[in-house]
């Protein structure tokens, strides 16, 4: 049975975050204030270099840290202690993440695991998660990622990300991209749901995906405008920037 907070219950981008009052993307200040305002919480983790799932966005430390490197070149303990945008915040691992919010809001979890190295992420993260009794999913952009949720930990509900690939730089073959976009991959990861870049719908992949039942999130929304287009042709908005 398909959780109603899916669809029912707007989803925090990376949490509650607001850079100009010294709120970081993916931090616990950010938590605590999606979960204050009962919205849901999508983050994004990356696996450290002794297999622990960190909080993150990016593959690389710069951006939010100033730091140089990759996620996965350092060990949890270093990267725990790494300051977000210059503020208080530092990097918190996935378990913390769960504990500090303690069930109150659902949890949407972002697995990036990088192409090629689907597996010790993804068990690390369902480890996390065993004995998490409050409301999760998981989702990711690899088809490889969520079809290792469903080979391994079968219980948790999967989400497909996607969007039109061709208006994206990355490093993919034309018949990748294609197959990406149209999400070509469902009928061996059978998602429980999918997750769309509001600038590429409706297509005809997500509408194929609803007729199929599969409730259908766009993220990512930023002004009230893009939540009334969403109403259109999604069942939810990830969101962030203002307050539905």
């Amino acid at each position: 049975m398909m959780p109603d907070w899916l669809t029912r219950v707007p989803v925090a981008h990376r949490g509650l975050h607001d850079k100009a009052k010294g709120i970081p993307e993916n931090s616990r200040a950010a938590f605590l204030a999606a979960a204050e305002a009962g919205y849901a919480i999508e983050l994004d983790i990356q696996v450290s270099a002794d297999g622990v799932p960190m909080v993150f966005h990016d593959d690389t430390l710069p951006r939010l840290t100033g730091e140089t490197g990759r996620v996965d070149e350092r060990p949890a303990a270093e990267l725990s202690a790494l300051h977000l945008f210059g503020t208080a915040e530092t990097i918190p691992t996935l378990a913390e993440v769960l504990a500090l919010v303690g069930g109150r809001v659902p949890f949407l979890i972002e697995v990036k695991a990088a192409r090629g190295k689907v597996g010790p992420l993804e068990a690390a993260t369902a480890a996390a998660l065993a004995d998490y009794r409050g409301r999760f999913a998981v989702q990711s952009f690899n088809p490889q990622s969520l079809l290792w949720f469903r080979r391994h930990a079968p219980q948790v509900r999967r989400g497909q990300i996607a969007m039109d690939f061709r208006m994206d730089d990355e490093p993919l073959k034309l018949h990748e991209k294609w197959v990406l976009t149209h999400m070509l991959f469902n009928r061996f990861v059978r998602p429980h749901f999918i997750a769309y870049d509001i600038n590429a719908v409706p297509n005809r992949a997500t509408r194929r995906a609803r007729a199929q039942g599969l409730p259908l999130l766009t993220w990512t929304v930023r002004t009230p405008a893009e939540r009334k287009r969403a109403a259109d042709f999604a069942d939810n908005i990830i969101f962030e920037g203002f307050r539905p």
